[in-house]
């Protein structure tokens, strides 16, 4: 099951976060996303049992991929092609979508990039530890139709 997450989600989201990112986010920044007006946080559950997440802003016919985690136990097992795919169902033909991502991290790549995301950038030093992030572009399909 794919469902939005709401703020009695926040203490879920965190720990897996933690699980999963060298570098999480804390739950007060996972909890102002929550309640962003703009912003969506959906999950994937399996028996009612959280297992993942995405986080995206939308602005118009433009969204930010914030993060995307899928927890260690679950990896690999395509639920994160499954969430993205719903994502991006959901967010239509019409929105462009942008996102960052550790230039170390293969696997999300090599995924964004069967999505049709394009590099379009490099943001240097971008994360804490000083590692590059890849801009990634998934142009809307509406605007490439001839």
């Amino acid at each position: 099951m794919i469902r939005r997450a709401n703020i009695n989600d926040v203490d879920v989201i965190t720990e897996i976060e933690s699980r999963v990112f060298r570098h999480p986010w804390n739950k007060n920044q996972i909890l102002q996303e929550l309640k962003q007006e703009n912003g969506k946080v959906v999950y994937v559950e399996i028996e009612e049992v959280i297992i993942g997440y995405i986080m995206i802003q939308t602005v118009k016919n433009e969204s930010q991929i914030l993060n995307i985690a899928i927890d260690l136990p679950f990896q690999h097992r395509g639920f994160g092609k499954k969430l993205l795919q719903h994502t991006l169902g959901e967010l239509g033909v019409e929105t462009d979508v942008f996102l960052e991502v550790r230039e170390s991290n293969l696997p999300a790549i090599k995924l964004y990039s069967e999505f049709n995301f394009e590099e379009i950038g490099v943001r240097e030093q971008y994360y804490s530890d000083g590692e590059d992030a890849i801009v990634m572009f998934k142009k809307a399909e509406s605007y490439v139709l001839v």
